[in-house]
């Protein structure tokens, strides 16, 4: 039997070393932007929903508590002009009182619109108009009433994302989930870009940094889920900012804005698209980024095919229609 006089040194080294391995994995950065760690939040995601509008009603919200999703994605009614005093703290309690598909308390994530200024809410003046102030471009290239894109590295509009952000975690919400992330795309932002010296991506990756900072020094849980520009999945910088991401119409759109007449979905996507969605996705699913998918279809087949190509390709599904505004009539299989 070997001396535990030997033995200790040897068992205090290999502590020290252990110690420091941990730090190393779990605490070293290059930076201070935080790193998410809210794995056991979303881990057990089967089943989410997404609602934007009709949230004004008490029917909507008695729906949402009724159901049993385990994350809900809604706006923060509060944020809309008029509706100031609109008691969204509530909202989000009741809904955290609500159980989920296995009896814990459903994740309440806020709709969050980074790259547009839109109209209908609470921080718009009513002298703005595209080129005053300069940094509101263009209108939605979608048709979309009431929204347009931003030079997003401005001050003033960092400023306005930001007292929004702290309105959002006082009302008690999970986390964020980002909207209009492909901005940094635009012809309208890389020619303003382009003016002023600036590289549109670094510049997004810069912004987001500041929101998350800036979250996550509130609350260090808080969760950051994007949506659409996969494609920026491949800067490290950018990924490491999320928790996961969602897509909308992978397999299925609608046509535009339904108010204008847009069709609310089964239009089917170019498979070429699908196809580089699916790419771009897999780089997310390799760094540990759980993938949700909206896709905007009524058809039974098309329902059928959405949900059955999602749960092929690893993704957590929902089906539902443009205008996102009830829970869908077509939930996920299982649900």
């Amino acid at each position: 039997m070997a001396s535990t006089k030997h033995l200790f040194p040897l068992l205090i080294k290999t502590a020290f070393l252990l110690v420091m391995t941990c730090a190393l994995v779990f605490s070293c950065k290059k930076d201070n932007t935080p790193v998410p760690l809210n794995k056991g939040k979303l881990q057990d995601v089967r089943f989410w929903a997404y609602q934007l509008d009709g949230l004004e009603e008490p029917a909507a919200i008695d729906a949402i508590c009724n159901s049993h999703y385990d994350l809900i994605v809604m706006d923060q009614q509060r944020s809309i002009l008029g509706a100031e005093d609109y008691d969204t703290k509530s909202d989000v309690a009741r809904m955290h009182g609500s159980t989920n598909s296995k009896g814990k308390a459903k994740v309440v994530l806020c709709y969050f619109d980074v790259g547009q200024a839109e109209s209908y809410r609470a921080y718009w003046q009513s002298s703005w108009t595209p080129g005053s102030p300069t940094w509101i471009l263009s209108p939605d290239p979608d048709g979309w009433n009431d929204s347009y894109g931003v030079k997003y590295w401005s001050p003033a509009w960092k400023n306005i994302m930001k007292e929004c952000l702290g309105k959002i975690i006082d009302d008690g919400f999970d986390g964020v989930y980002l909207d209009w992330l492909e901005i940094y795309n635009e012809p309208a932002v890389i020619a303003a870009a382009a003016t002023e010296g600036k590289n549109p991506e670094n510049e997004l990756v810069s912004f987001l940094t500041e929101l998350a900072t800036y979250a996550r020094s509130r609350d260090s849980s808080f969760i950051f889920i994007a949506q659409n520009a996969a494609e920026m999945g491949a800067n490290q910088d950018y990924i490491k900012l999320f928790d996961a991401i969602a897509h909308e119409d992978i397999w299925y759109d609608g046509s535009g804005d339904p108010d204008n007449g847009g069709s609310q979905g089964d239009v089917a996507v170019d498979p070429l698209d699908t196809q580089e969605y699916l790419d771009q996705l897999k780089v997310w699913q390799l760094a540990g980024k759980p993938v949700f998918d909206v896709e905007y279809a009524e058809q039974p087949a098309h329902v059928s095919r959405a949900y059955s190509l999602g749960k092929e390709n690893g993704f957590i599904n929902y089906v539902t229609l443009r205008l996102l505004d009830k829970l869908s009539t077509t939930p996920p299989p299982g649900y």
